[in-house]
């Protein structure tokens, strides 16, 4: 995705915001469908679950290598996420908590200087995927972020989460898309590790827990 188009996105948005500036939105749980075809994160259940940790995705490409540190071509995030396996009716699984922290460092998703940060302001559906090869546990899960730099808020974003064993760097995944904005880091090859259209961690772990 191209920066312009980036910047364009972000633009429609507010314009968007201000056209029902004083209405007042529903907020519901509902979690968003992946567009095109997919191996893995197509089934899922309504379970307790709880992930943890934090990472580094060096995107693009979004293998296991990182990129030269001259690039800055890396995202660095903090999320968790916590369910028990409660749906409401309209059959969605609900979250119970939660937090992701995503900042991205590329040069071209700079806003006024700054790496773009996205920052969760509520967490309200997760999701057990039960189809993906994760070892140790996958999620797909998601809610409502803020823009940082802009302030724009009220997005709808969804991540796809998976703990492939230890270590986490070159084996655990991470992926967020945000479409109001035309936002996302998503690796869909399914020839690459882990779960596809999760990206490969070059640093961190993610920690599927046990729960009862």
């Amino acid at each position: 995705m191209s920066h312009a188009k980036f910047l364009a996105g972000l633009t429609a948005t507010v314009a968007a915001a201000l056209t029902v500036w004083g209405c007042e939105t529903q907020r519901q749980p509902v979690a968003p469908v992946v567009n095109g075809p997919l191996f893995h994160y197509n089934q899922f259940e309504c379970s307790p679950l709880k992930i943890t940790g934090g990472g580094r995705i060096d995107y693009p490409p979004g293998t296991a290598d990182k990129n030269p540190p001259a690039s800055h071509e890396y995202e660095t995030f903090g999320a968790h996420v916590m369910s028990s396996g409660q749906t409401d009716a309209n059959g969605v699984c609900l979250a119970d908590k939660g937090a992701l922290e995503w900042v991205d460092h590329r040069p071209e998703m700079e806003i006024n200087g700054h790496p773009l940060n996205l920052h969760a302001t509520a967490i309200t559906f997760a999701e057990r995927a039960t189809d993906t090869d994760c070892s140790d546990g996958a999620a797909h899960w998601g809610g409502k972020l803020r823009v940082q730099n802009t302030g724009q808020q009220d997005l709808d974003f969804e991540v796809w989460d998976c703990d492939n064993g230890e270590p986490g760097v070159g084996h655990d995944g991470f992926a967020i898309r945000v479409p109001a904005i035309g936002y996302e880091v998503m690796c869909p090859d399914p020839d690459l590790p882990p779960a596809e259209p999760s990206c490969t961690l070059t640093g961190g772990n993610r920690q599927f827990h046990p729960t009862h």
